[in-house]
């Protein structure tokens, strides 16, 4: 299989009180094009400050990391433009109606206007926003908001589409639907990152898992022999066996 995303010895330490703290230490992997790939761990493994380097948020102390062939450090802007991010914290405009936002996001990403405007309505009938088109998002469930968010970040068609913690917080019937919507774009050809402490989650979406803990990978397969090889029924219990710790969110 074709790598998408090539990382390589990626290492990050901040400076805290006059501490340095590791948040990721030496890490290497790949995520294949086409594939739904997963980043696994409690608060505080390292995960999100490897995705926050992925999609160049911040640059590595060390390493390197290839994005579609392009360099994250020389290349930020290419990257940017293939990629789509679903950030933990979402970024919508409270003051905006639904329909204002993502045509917001259409004009940054410099979307023609007849094809963003075929994608607007694509795009909220998809989630089921179409009546609340010209709502103020303000006034929104966490549940709308979160799939308006996802929207706003593949606008612009991406290659690529990065979730940070997809459904923290959301009740089990939303949390459902995002995953609906994760599998559609997978199987229209997107390739998808996501990070998040919900090992069922990673278990049922994912093609393959990266398990982190303390900054480090600890294990890269698929969930059944991440499963088979810990003599494990679950990722949570596979976690364990690698760490010796519970999931601590």
């Amino acid at each position: 299989m074709e790598p998408i995303i090539e990382v390589r010895n990626l290492t990050r330490v901040f400076s805290s009180r006059g501490k340095k703290i590791i948040a990721v230490d030496d890490v290497s992997f790949d995520v294949f094009k086409g594939e739904i790939f997963g980043m696994i761990g409690p608060n505080g493994a390292g995960k999100s400050t490897a995705f926050a380097m992925m999609t160049t948020l911040i640059k590595p102390t060390s390493g390197s990391i290839k994005v579609a062939g392009f360099d994250a450090e020389k290349d930020d802007s290419k990257i940017r433009s293939i990629i789509g991010i679903v950030p933990q914290k979402l970024s919508l405009y409270p003051d905006l109606t639904a329909r204002e936002n993502l045509e917001l996001m259409g004009n940054l990403y410099d979307v023609p206007e007849k094809v963003r405007e075929e994608r607007i309505e694509y795009y909220l009938k998809l989630v089921k926003l179409e009546s609340h088109a010209d709502r103020f998002t303000g006034g929104f469930s966490g549940g709308m908001k979160q799939r308006l968010s996802v929207i706003s970040a593949v606008i612009h068609d991406p290659e690529i589409i990065f979730w940070d913690e997809p459904t923290t917080g959301l009740d089990p019937q939303t949390r459902q639907a995002i995953w609906k919507l994760a599998r559609k774009f997978n199987q229209e050809g997107k390739t998808l990152i996501f990070t998040t402490h919900y090992m069922d989650e990673a278990d049922k979406l994912c093609d393959r898992v990266a398990v982190m803990n303390a900054g480090k990978l600890m294990a890269l397969d698929n969930p059944e022999n991440l499963k088979k090889a810990s003599n494990s029924k679950s990722l949570e219990e596979v976690f364990i066996h690698l760490t010796g710790e519970e999931i601590r969110d």
